[in-house]
Parts: C-alpha cells; sequence; structure tokens
C-alpha cells in the first residue's frame, strides 16, 4: 500500500518546545485520520527546530464508506392509513437521497419509526488531506501564536511544504503555502532537497546533513556523551530540560570537548552546573562529587573544531565569571540577615508576602513535628530560612538553584546540617520524575511548602481546570502524596488541612482542598498499576490517612486473585446492598432470635478485635483473613433470616447491626465495588 509523507518546514522552533509541539501534530493528525474514516498503518514522526514531519505507512487511497441509519418521522406521521406514503415522509426521502424500497420500519419504545438506510460514498484521500492537516495543526498549543495570513496561527511561520504519496504530489496548502516535493536540508549548506518518493525521506534529508530522526540524533548525542565519560572518568551532570534542549537545537550535531579555567573549579558543583545549563548547549561533568574540568558542546554543522571550542571556552568563562561575581556579593550577608526583606516582596496578592508564606509554612511545620516525631526548633528553623536565598542575587539569575543555594549559603553561615541538608531539599520533588529529599526534616519541610501552595492557591480560588494551572496545584498536590507514600508519612492529612485553613484567607471552603488531595491520591494509585475497582473499593470511605489507603490498596491487590475474596466481595454486596439508604440505627443483640443472626452475632464479636488489632498494627491483609471468617455466617443469615420482616422493630433491629458490619468492611474496603468472576 502506498505510503504518505507530510512535511511541514518553518522558522526556527523554540528548542525546549519542539518536541512538544511535534508530538502533539502526531496525535491530533492520527485523531483527524481516525475521524475522517481514513485508515493507514503506523504513523511515524520526525522532527527538528526547522520541520515536523510525519511518514504514514500502507495509507488507504481514500475513506471508507459511511452506512448509517437515519431516523425518519415516525410510521403514524410518515404512512396514512392506506399505507401510503405522507409529504412528511417523501420530503424525509428527499433530503436524504432515498427511494420508497429503501424504508424500513423499527420499534423504539412504544413507537415505531420508519428508517433509512444511507451510504455515504468516501472522498479520495488527496481530497481530505489538506483538512486533516489544518485541523490538526489548528489543535497544537503553543505558548504564544503568530498569524499571517488572516485565518490561521502557528508558533513560527510555515516557509515550505511537501506532501507526496509515494511519489506523487498531494496538491494542497497550508497557511497559504502550497505543497510541493522540494524540502529544505541544512540551512549551512544552502541545499534543496528534490523528494522523488515519500520512503527515500529520511535517507535524502541525512544526505543533506539533517537528522530528522529524533532518535538517532539523540544517540549521536549519548554516544558523545559516553565517549567523554569513559575516556575522563567524569559523570555527566545531565537534567531533562537540558536534554530536550539538546535533542531540539541541532540538526546535524557536532560534539566539541572544550575545559573549563581552574579558577572557576573552586565554585560550589551546583552553580557550575547551572551556569553551564543555562545556554543549553553545554553538558557539565562531574568527578567523585566536584565539578571536572571538562564539558562538552553541540555544534551545529560542519566547521574547525579548534575554533568552536575556543568560542564555547570563552563563552562558558564569561557565564563562569559572572557565577562567580554573583557568589561573592551573596557572601556578604548570612541568609539570617535577608529575613526582614522578605515582608517587602509580593509572593501573590491575595496570599500575602514571603514573609507571610514563611510563616505559614512554619505553623505547618508546627504541626509536623509532633506527627512524625521531629524535633521541632531544628525543624522551625529550617522553614524560617526556606525563602531567604529568593532574595539571593544567584537565585535570581538561576531560578532553578532555590533551596540548593539555600543549603550551601546556610553550611558557610555556620547552620547545623540538619537544617542546610533540609533548606537544599526542600523543593523536592520539583516534578513527576526528581527525587524526593533524603532526610527527615527534608521530607517534613518539603510537604510543609507543597501544602501551602496547595491550601493557598486553592482557597483564594486557583483550582486548576482543565490544562488551566498557574500555580502549579496539580504538581504541588502530586509532590504533597507522593511524599506520603513514598516515604511512608503516618498523619491525618485532612485533619491538619483543617487545623491550618484558617491561616488563608479566601472564600473556597476547606472541603475543596481536602477533595482536591482526594483526587490526586486517586491519580497516584491509578499510576503505581492499581486496578480502577480496587481505588474504588479502598477509596469508598474518605480518610486523611493516605498511606493506609495505599496499604489497603496493596494488600487488596495482594488478594485479587484469590477465590475466596470473591465469595466475601460477594457476602459483603449482600450486606452492602440491603442497608444502603436505610436509616436505621443501633440494635440490640438480644432481640435476634434466629439461629442465624446469633451465629452470625456470635462471629461479629469474634472478628471485630482481629479487624481491630490488625488495623492498629497497619496489617491490612491480615484484616482482610480475619473478615473472611464471616463469609459463611453472612451466607447463612441471607439463607434463613428475613430481614425486611413486617415487624418494623425486628427490622430496624436487624438492618441496625447489618449497618455495624458493613461499617466494619468499610474501614478495610468496601468490596462490593470488586469485580468479581461470575
Amino acid at each position: 500500500m502506498p505510503a504518505l509523507l507530510l512535511e511541514i518546514g518553518v522558522e526556527d522552533l523554540p528548542a525546549e518546545e519542539a518536541e512538544a509541539i511535534a508530538r502533539a501534530f502526531h496525535r491530533a493528525f492520527q485523531e483527524e485520520l481516525r475521524a475522517a474514516r481514513v485508515s493507514s498503518g503506523p504513523v511515524r514522526l520526525f522532527w527538528t527546530l526547522r520541520r515536523v514531519a510525519l511518514l504514514v505507512e500502507d495509507m488507504a487511497g481514500g475513506q471508507e464508506d459511511l452506512v448509517e441509519e437515519v431516523r425518519g418521522p415516525a410510521v403514524s406521521v410518515g404512512l396514512d392509513v392506506q399505507g401510503n406514503l405522507t409529504p412528511a415522509a417523501l420530503g424525509f426521502l428527499r433530503r436524504h437521497g432515498g427511494t420508497p424500497q429503501d424504508l424500513v420500519r423499527k420499534t423504539l419504545g412504544d413507537k415505531e419509526y420508519l428508517f433509512l438506510v444511507v451510504r455515504r460514498a468516501g472522498q479520495p484521500v488527496e481530497e481530505l488531506l489538506e483538512g486533516i492537516a489544518s485541523r490538526a495543526l489548528a489543535t497544537v498549543p503553543c505558548s504564544k501564536f503568530m498569524r499571517w495570513d488572516g485565518t490561521m496561527a502557528f508558533l513560527r511561520p510555515i516557509r515550505w511544504v511537501v506532501a507526496l504519496v509515494d511519489g506523487e504530489v498531494v496538491p494542497l496548502k497550508l497557511m497559504g503555502v502550497e505543497a510541493g516535493r522540494l524540502s529544505q536540508g541544512h540551512r549551512l549548506f544552502g541545499n534543496h532537497v528534490r523528494l522523488e518518493h515519500a520512503r527515500e525521506y529520511v535517507a535524502a534529508l541525512r544526505a543533506a546533513k539533517v537528522l530528522v530522526d529524533p532518535e538517532e540524533r539523540a544517540q549521536v548525542l549519548r554516544q558523545a556523551i559516553g565517549e567523554v565519560e569513559r575516556t575522563c572518568g567524569v559523570k555527566a551532570a545531565m537534567s531533562p530540560e537540558l536534554w530536550t534542549m539538546l535533542v531540539g537545537q541541532t540538526e546535524w550535531p557536532k560534539p566539541v570537548v572544550g575545559r573549563i579555567p581552574p579558577e572557576f573549579l573552586a565554585l560550589p558543583e551546583p552553580v557550575v552546573v547551572a551556569a553551564l545549563r543555562e545556554e543549553g548547549k553545554f553538558v557539565p561533568f562531574t568527578r567523585e562529587g566536584h565539578i571536572a574540568e571538562v564539558f562538552l558542546g553541540f555544534a551545529e554543522g560542519e566547521g574547525d573544531p579548534h575554533v568552536i571550542r575556543q568560542g564555547y571556552e570563552r563563552v562558558v568563562g564569561i557565564r563562569l565569571r559572572d557565577a562567580r561575581s554573583f557568589f561573592e556579593m551573596d557572601r556578604r550577608r548570612p541568609l539570617s540577615a535577608r529575613l526582614p526583606e522578605l515582608q517587602g516582596v509580593v509572593y501573590e496578592a491575595r496570599l500575602g508576602t514571603l514573609w507571610d508564606r514563611v510563616e505559614r509554612i512554619r505553623n505547618i511545620c508546627g504541626h509536623l513535628a509532633p506527627l512524625l516525631g521531629l524535633p521541632l526548633e531544628p525543624l522551625d528553623r529550617a522553614a524560617l530560612l526556606s525563602k531567604a536565598d529568593l532574595l539571593t542575587v544567584m537565585v535570581r539569575e538561576f531560578p532553578e538553584l532555590e533551596g540548593v543555594m539555600g543549603g550551601i549559603y546556610a553550611r558557610l553561615d555556620g547552620e547545623r546540617e540538619e537544617v542546610a541538608q533540609a533548606l537544599a531539599e526542600h523543593v523536592r520533588p520539583r516534578g513527576r520524575e526528581d527525587s524526593l529529599p533524603e532526610s527527615a526534616l527534608g521530607v517534613a519541610l518539603s510537604l510543609a511548602e507543597k501544602l501551602d501552595r496547595v491550601i493557598g492557591a486553592i482557597r483564594v480560588g486557583e483550582v486548576p481546570t482543565g490544562s488551566r494551572d498557574p500555580y502549579g496545584v496539580r504538581r504541588s498536590g502530586g509532590a504533597v502524596v507522593r511524599l506520603i507514600l513514598e516515604k511512608r508519612l503516618r498523619l491525618d492529612l485532612f485533619a491538619l488541612v483543617e487545623e491550618v485553613a484558617d491561616l488563608y484567607p479566601g472564600t473556597e471552603p476547606v472541603a475543596r482542598v481536602k477533595a482536591f488531595l482526594w483526587d490526586r491520591l486517586r491519580s497516584a494509585l491509578e499510576e503505581r498499576a492499581i486496578t480502577y475497582d480496587v481505588v474504588d473499593a479502598v477509596m469508598a470511605k474518605e480518610s486523611g490517612d493516605f498511606l493506609g489507603v495505599w496499604e489497603r490498596a496493596q494488600a487488596l491487590s495482594a488478594w485479587a486473585n484469590r477465590p475466596e475474596l470473591s465469595a466475601l466481595a460477594l457476602a459483603f454486596s449482600r450486606v452492602h446492598n440491603i442497608t444502603k439508604g436505610q436509616e436505621a440505627q443501633g440494635f440490640d443483640p438480644t432481640g435476634f432470635v434466629e439461629d442465624a443472626e446469633k451465629e452470625l452475632w456470635q462471629a461479629y464479636q469474634e472478628v471485630k478485635p482481629l479487624v481491630d488489632r490488625a488495623l492498629a498494627q497497619h496489617l491490612h491483609g491480615e484484616a482482610l483473613a480475619a473478615l473472611l471468617r464471616l463469609k459463611s455466617p453472612i451466607d447463612r443469615y441471607f439463607d434463613e433470616v428475613l430481614v425486611m420482616c413486617e415487624d418494623k422493630g425486628v427490622r430496624a433491629n436487624r438492618l441496625g447491626f447489618l449497618r455495624e458490619l458493613s461499617e466494619l468492611f468499610l474501614r478495610v474496603a468496601d468490596l462490593s465495588r470488586l469485580v468479581v468472576p461470575g
């Protein structure tokens, strides 16, 4: 089957956005193909900062025919008493191009209708491609948009378009640019690339010194970095952001190794790393925890390596000289001397100054210290200094060093090591892939800092909606949950939120904060491969003990394939269903008259202490095992006891007991939500 090539050439995309834009277009194009009923094989994505290209294998020649059943008027309206078509039915046929022989009668509910089977022939793909590509391009999210033809907008102007089905040009126009078969090679060599066939795209561009396959460029980068690591005995100080920049900013990367002047090697390692990363083209290296003397740059295209290296070393020297100047200026005053200045820096108009934020973080830490068994004095000291480094020149120039510089300056100021480490760690995790703090104080301070951001933003109405999350509340909420689960923090998060809620202005109820965090927990469980029914079961009853919810989910998952769990779930479902919506409260066991209800009451009295003890010790598997002892008594109960009997007193007594029994199960999970065989 034929292959389709669509290449959109643009003015340089920002390196940090190029991959995201390409992937968004890739997804949108495939969705548009499906919506247009055009079948295809794999859709490969190629991109550089100057182009986005799709190679569609096994492309269908056109749309699949559309066959649909259209409902017309009711039979009572469309046919007269003799069975002849009425004007309403004839008009229906005219609108859809049908004949009387095409009509069928079908009953929907209690009415019979006339239906028409309409077959619409599909269009050739050549007639559809312009609309598919235009709609896909219009959905691509960009940081800003440029308009130049009055209709469509994109991040950068389009300069050329290639559209080929095998070797034939597809006539289409994107944002005023007509498609052809001419692509562009590397800009430094100024050559056009005439493509004779869609499948020769990658090889033809490679011959023109453009690696359009991002994985091929990434392999060049990995090999170069690995070679420096092996030959120099160093390790690359890579970050996801730097890697994105490196892959995105060159079409024909050429590695160049440079050296850092010795006078800058005494700077703290994070400072040198940040200075080199800022350029977006230099990879710093470390050796045994200290900055190494080498760095690696990637030039675009060919050139004299000696001249390029000299230029890179000059740029690096300038950046490091600036960094050293920032460091020396900051060291003129200790962190603690900057605290009064926090009162003059607005954090958020409704949430006050940075000093207000520090005071809230300290308050949260004051609650966390006894909950987590931590000493209050060093934790409070770390919280007090936590935002002081935001006023340093270094952090203003390199915002990614927030916290890190606080730790470095605190050590140099003579603060205790545990305080300095907590300061260095408290901004982590910055994202889903970032590491967590290692020290106990760092974990507590990080949790307080993230909670302050979540509670404050939501209380003043900045609840994340859709893709809008200007305060990074989702990221902070995810970090709160991750800290609790992965650091195994045993605390009632909802009680903590209630205790500190009055520190915040705003009218949004505290319940909104709790609901948001509860939703973040659900996402975290699903990301950890907990099945949806187990998630529903353990989250049926709201609890501020997030770690306990996670442990119960793990225990229930471990039992997932055991037939006795299915049997227990079915037994509990009978208890849960009959008490749902009932208002009966309390019961008197002396009112039990049937042997089966006496047996269940006896079993309940034996099992409840076992469940209480297991849950107190966080042994959720043992709690499930204890509940299993109730399965047979429950089955006998429902076989022999009529719960909804005519005697209101007996009925209320039985329902009250069953509600109590249901609550015992719900402390572990709502087993009725499990998907069980049969």
